[in-house]
C-alpha cells in the first residue's frame, strides 16, 4: 500500500487498541505508529516508490513533530520522561542500532529485510533501548504495515533471510483499495483521538453532570416526595 494509507491506519489502529488517556500517551500512540507505519519502506528504491516514500516520510515527520509539540504542552510528556528517566549511553546505543538495520534495509531490496519479522524484532529492541513508550505503537504499525503488504501481488519476506515470499494478491498497491483503506484510516484515526479525549475531558464531565444531576434528584425527593 502507498505510504499515507500505511500511515492513516497505523495511527487508527494504534489509538483504538492502546486507548490512551492523557494528551502524552495519545502523542505517543501516534508517534509509535506513524513510526511503525513508515520504517519498513526504507528500503524504497525506484522512482515511482521512492516518491511516495519521499512523501511519506514528510508527512509521517509533521504529524511526529506535531504530536511532539502536542506533548510538550503537558505538565508531563514522554520527552521530559526519556531525558529524566533513560540514560544517554542507552538512547545512543539505541539509535545507533536503529542507524545499521536501517543501512541494511536500504541495501537488501524492496519488500526483502525491512518487511521481515527479524527486522521487526530488532528495530523493536532499538526502540525499546531509546524510549520504551513508543514500542507498542511501533509494533501496532510495524505489523500493521506487513499485513498490508500481503494483500499486494509483490511477494513479502516475512521470514527473510529465507527466500520465500507471502502475497494474497488481491490488490495493486496503489489501486481502489488502497484509496479505500486510507480514508477507513482517516476515520479510524479520528474516532481515536475523539474517544482518547473523551477518556480526557469528556468523561470526567459526563461522571461530574451525572452526580449533579444525582444531588438534585435526591435533594427534590427529600424536599417534595416526603414532605407530600
Amino acid at each position: 500500500m502507498m505510504s499515507k494509507t500505511h500511515i492513516t491506519m497505523s495511527i487508527g489502529a494504534s489509538l483504538l487498541l492502546l486507548h490512551p488517556n492523557t494528551v502524552s500517551g495519545i502523542s505517543t500512540a501516534i508517534i509509535g505508529g506513524t513510526f511503525g507505519a513508515i520504517i519498513p519502506d526504507i528500503d524504497c528504491k525506484s522512482t515511482k516508490i521512492s516518491r511516495d516514500a519521499l512523501y511519506g516520510r514528510l508527512i509521517a515527520g509533521a504529524v511526529i513533530a506535531a504530536s511532539v509539540i502536542w506533548g510538550q504542552t503537558q505538565p508531563v510528556s514522554f520527552l521530559k520522561n526519556v531525558l529524566q528517566t533513560h540514560v544517554s549511553n542507552t538512547i545512543l546505543m539505541g539509535f545507533l542500532f536503529m542507524s545499521i538495520l536501517c543501512v541494511a534495509g536500504r541495501i537488501s531490496g524492496h519488500r526483502n529485510f525491512s518487511h521481515s519479522f527479524l527486522f521487526f524484532i530488532l528495530m523493536g529492541g532499538s526502540i525499546y533501548l531509546i524510549y520504551p513508550a513508543f514500542l507498542p505503537g511501533f509494533c501496532i504499525g510495524c505489523l500493521l504495515h506487513l499485513l498490508l503488504d500481503c494483500l499486494n501481488k509483490k511477494p513479502v519476506r516475512l521470514l527473510y533471510p529465507l527466500k520465500a515470499g507471502f502475497c494474497m494478491k488481491l490488490c495493486y498497491s496503489d489501486g481502489v483499495a488502497n484509496t479505500a483503506l486510507f480514508w477507513v484510516g482517516l476515520f479510524l484515526s479520528a474516532c481515536g483521538i475523539i474517544l482518547a479525549w473523551l477518556q480526557i475531558i469528556g468523561i470526567k464531565h459526563l461522571f461530574t453532570i451525572i452526580s449533579v444531576h444525582n444531588s438534585y434528584n435526591a435533594i427534590e425527593y427529600v424536599l417534595f416526595d416526603n414532605y407530600c
